[in-house]
C-alpha cells in the first residue's frame, strides 16, 4: 500500500510539472483578450480506480461545453497572469481538482449514474457493458478550452492554430501518462480527424488503419492503444450502431 501511495504521489508530481511546462508555452500574443470568454482550462487526471483496472479505456470529448466555467476561474488571460507571477502549478491542480466534480456522487459514495448529457449516458453505457466502474474511465477534450461555452472552433485563426497545438501537447502528454489500452475519440469528425492525425504523427511515430467507413467509424492502432472515432453521442441518423459496434470490439479485445 505505501508502495501504490507513492508510486500515485510521483505520477501526479510528474503530471503536475508536465501540465505546468505546457501551460508556460501558451502564446498569450495569439489572443484578443478583450473578446476573452475561454473556460477553465480542461486538465484530467485520472482516479485511484483507473490504475487498479485490467482495462484502461480512455474517452475523448471535444470541449466542456461550459461546465468547467461555473466559478470564475476561467479566461486565458488567468493563465497569464499565473505564468507571470510563476504559480502555474497552483493553476494546475486547481483544474485538476475541478476536473474530478465531473462525476458527482452520492451521499454513499456512488456516482450519480443519471444525466441529460448525450456523451455521459455514453460514458456510462461503457461502464455498465464493460463492466468496470466509471471512475476507472479516463474522461479527456480534443480541446482543453471552450470558447463562450461552445467549441473554440469560431474564434479566429490564431487563436484555434493556438488552442488547437497546446491542447494537442495535453493529449499527448495525457496519453503517455496513462497508458490507456484504448482510446475512443467521441468527438465528430468535422475538423476532428486532421487533429487526431496530426497528434499520432507527430508524437507517436504514426498510427495504423483498421477499419475506416467514411464520416462514420475509424479504428486504427497508435500509441499502444487501439483507438476509435466515432461521432459525438448525440448524434443520430445511424451514428448508434457504430457507437454499440466500439463496445463490442472493446469486449472482444479484452476477451482475447
Amino acid at each position: 500500500m505505501a508502495l501504490r501511495s507513492f508510486l500515485r504521489e510521483f505520477f501526479m508530481d510528474a503530471l503536475v510539472n508536465d501540465y505546468a511546462r505546457i501551460l508556460r508555452e501558451l502564446k498569450i500574443s495569439s489572443f484578443n483578450l478583450e473578446e476573452d470568454k475561454y473556460s477553465g482550462v480542461f486538465l484530467p487526471v485520472p482516479f485511484y480506480d483507473y490504475w487498479s483496472s485490467n482495462l484502461k479505456i480512455m474517452l475523448v470529448g471535444r470541449e466542456t461545453a461550459g461546465w468547467n466555467t461555473n466559478n470564475n476561474k476561467n479566461k486565458i488571460n488567468r493563465v497569464a497572469d499565473f505564468v507571470e507571477k510563476d504559480k502555474v502549478c497552483e493553476l494546475v491542480c486547481e483544474a485538476t481538482e475541478r476536473y474530478k466534480k465531473h462525476l458527482p456522487v452520492s451521499k454513499g459514495g456512488k456516482v450519480i449514474t443519471k444525466t441529460r448529457s448525450r456523451f455521459k449516458q455514453y460514458f456510462f453505457r461503457l461502464a455498465k457493458e464493460l463492466e468496470v466502474d466509471p471512475k476507472s474511465i479516463v474522461y479527456a477534450n480534443v480541446f482543453a478550452w471552450d470558447y463562450n461555452k461552445k467549441s473554440p472552433r469560431t474564434r479566429p485563426k490564431n487563436e484555434v492554430e493556438e488552442i488547437t497545438s497546446i491542447s494537442k501537447e495535453f493529449l499527448a502528454i495525457q496519453i503517455k501518462h496513462f497508458q490507456p489500452d484504448v482510446v475512443v475519440f467521441a468527438a465528430g469528425f468535422v475538423g476532428i480527424d486532421p487533429i487526431i492525425k496530426q497528434l499520432f504523427n507527430e508524437k507517436f511515430g504514426g498510427y495504423r488503419n483498421k477499419e475506416v467507413i467514411s464520416g462514420k467509424f475509424w479504428e486504427f492502432e497508435a500509441g499502444n492503444a487501439t483507438c476509435f472515432r466515432i461521432a459525438h453521442p448525440r448524434a443520430t441518423h445511424g451514428h448508434g450502431e457504430f457507437r454499440d459496434k466500439v463496445i463490442q470490439r472493446i469486449k472482444s479485445r479484452a476477451a482475447g
